[in-house]
């Protein structure tokens, strides 16, 4: 097989979403998922649903295998 530049990047983050998900949950493709980096170069994964329901955790215990509020992001529902 030969993979040309932008093939490599694409399987590289294809890999690295599978990495995330192993170690996330559903907070890896979750609509309402935000991502806070700190200074120290860790990152957060922020619910935005903790602002409206406090039912949700603000910043939930990881990996989240199950979750009321989740929502898959989707191509449609990631460019609004």
């Amino acid at each position: 097989f030969t993979f040309f530049p932008s093939q490599v990047g694409s399987l590289m983050e294809s890999e690295n979403r599978k990495i995330a998900s192993a170690h996330v949950g559903l907070c890896a493709n979750c609509f309402y998922v935000r991502l806070i980096k700190s200074e120290r170069g860790s990152t957060f994964y922020l619910c935005a649903r903790s602002r409206t329901d406090p039912s949700f955790p603000k910043y939930p215990r990881l990996p989240v295998i199950k979750c009321a509020g989740y929502q898959r992001e989707t191509e449609s529902n990631s460019e609004n």
